[in-house]
């Protein structure tokens, strides 16, 4: 994987000489002249170090330096100078330079520079996708000894070493985000970026910013040059939930970025690498979807070059214990005290039960457990209820048959919404179309009844 570097020096004996010695090590080098085209380049093409001269004609090193970070806030710039002051230099620091070099300028300290520059950027990247996974509560592995279980693992170990698109489909909560991360851990981007996008969060008007970035003034309310999802994934991954909710439109142009490997932002002619390995989720049947027209056939089997499919929670309940094992520690981990457990009575009906929102409802009942009965072991007469999230096995909800018909119509009704709230991760607007509800009348119906979300994890 060949780094991009760009040189930003008015003096083209240094440029050239730069130039020399970074592309003789492999890299790609890119020149500017001054501030302004810096700037500009990076604009159209995305770097991942920067050697920057303070003294420049036009805008110099420090303003220069401050409009990198606005388009790239994580950019390592190594500022240099041939009479800078001490105060310069910690200026520069200040507003986020990696380093500071006096000319005249030792190749071999600049080369061991630029590879910790781009070493720091690397673990800074890794550190915020492992964030980002632990923030949205989410296992790195698959967990389970079951027959599907295994098999599942096996495919991803098989399939992860291609850079073929992968389609994962599966209910909600069941870990189709789990098993693109683990894709891509096993494959030979895992240095590279991991961009998560759930389409059916993004507002369709939005899409094409969010995938495709856009320039500065390229639509009312672009006030910054933005990159886009294919852009900031480029040598890596991005993984796209929900995909069957993009547009057509879109779903063209995403089409043609994997055949070409290449993007263009919003108001911009120029093209930008995307050299990208797509996974894409589903909870829906695409191939329903395509038959129905709210897929594109080439998008289809453009996608569906490997497909694994993720069995739910009730399908596999023999892991149920491994699960809420590994679950306890996480959440103890993340909210203090030692792991709840469970009686072997009370682990007999977490088994029995069907769980339609599957390990992402299982989640919440441990986080809810830890929070209420932190280290203690709970027994079934401890055990928070199962059924005011969602309906036990059979569908059936429990009430007493003397009671009135409002009563049992509103008892009917608050249960039937946190099944279907509960199932859709708490998504009010995926959980109305589910149902056949507008959003405002779901809005309303949950203020009614008192529902919100459960609090998340960090919130």
């Amino acid at each position: 994987m060949s780094h991009r570097i760009m040189i930003v020096d008015d003096e083209a004996p240094i440029r050239e000489s730069l130039q020399g010695l970074f592309e003789d090590e492999g890299f790609l080098v890119y020149l500017a002249a001054s501030g302004e085209e810096a700037v500009a380049k990076l604009r159209k093409q995305s770097v991942d170090c920067v050697l920057l001269d303070i003294w420049m004609p036009g805008i110099d090193g420090l303003e220069t330096l401050s409009r990198l970070r606005q388009l790239d806030e994580s950019l390592p710039v190594i500022m240099m100078s041939g009479h800078a002051t001490i105060d310069t230099a910690v200026r520069a620091t200040r507003q986020g330079a990696f380093d500071f070099v006096e000319k005249p300028i030792s190749f071999d300290h600049m080369l061991i520079l630029v590879r910790n520059a781009l070493e720091r950027r690397r673990l800074e990247l890794e550190n915020r996708n492992l964030r980002a996974g632990q923030q949205a509560g989410k296992a790195r592995t698959l967990v389970g000894e079951s027959a599907v279980m295994r098999e599942v693992r096996a495919l991803i170990e098989r399939v992860a070493a291609s850079d073929a698109p992968v389609l994962i489909l599966g209910e909600h909560g069941c870990g189709k985000t789990v098993a693109a991360m683990m894709l891509h851990q096993m494959s030979r981007r895992k240095d590279g970026p991991f961009v998560e996008l759930n389409s059916a969060s993004v507002p369709e008007g939005r899409m094409d910013s969010e995938l495709f970035g856009h320039e500065k003034g390229a639509f009312p309310g672009a006030l910054h040059t933005r990159r886009g999802c294919f852009e900031r994934a480029h040598q890596g991954s991005l993984f796209i939930d929900e995909v069957a909710d993009l547009a057509l439109p879109v779903q063209a142009k995403v089409v043609r970025i994997l055949q070409e490997r290449r993007v263009y932002r919003l108001g911009s002619v120029t093209p930008f690498d995307a050299d990208v390995r797509l996974l894409a989720a589903s909870s829906k049947d695409l191939e329903r979807e395509m038959r129905a027209g709210k897929v594109r056939e080439d998008f289809y089997y453009r996608l569906n070059v490997v497909e694994i499919r993720m069995p739910p929670l009730r399908e596999h309940s023999e892991d149920i214990p491994l699960l809420v094992e590994a679950l306890a520690g996480e959440q103890a981990g993340d909210l203090g005290g030692e792991p709840v457990r469970f009686s072997d009575d009370a682990m007999m009906r977490l088994c029995e039960y069907h769980w339609p929102g599957n390990v992402r409802e299982l989640r919440n009942y441990i986080e809810r457990c830890q929070i209420l009965m932190p280290g203690r072991v709970v027994d079934v007469g401890d055990m928070p209820p199962l059924d005011h999230q969602a309906a036990p096995a059979g569908g059936h909800v429990s009430m007493a048959m003397d009671e009135g018909f409002h009563a049992a119509r509103e008892r009917f009704e608050r249960s039937y919404l946190i099944h279907h709230l509960q199932a859709h991760d708490w998504n009010v607007s995926r959980t109305a179309a589910a149902i056949g509800m507008e959003r405002s009348q779901l809005h309303r119906k949950m203020k009614h009844f008192g529902l919100s979300a459960p609090a998340r994890k960090g919130a």
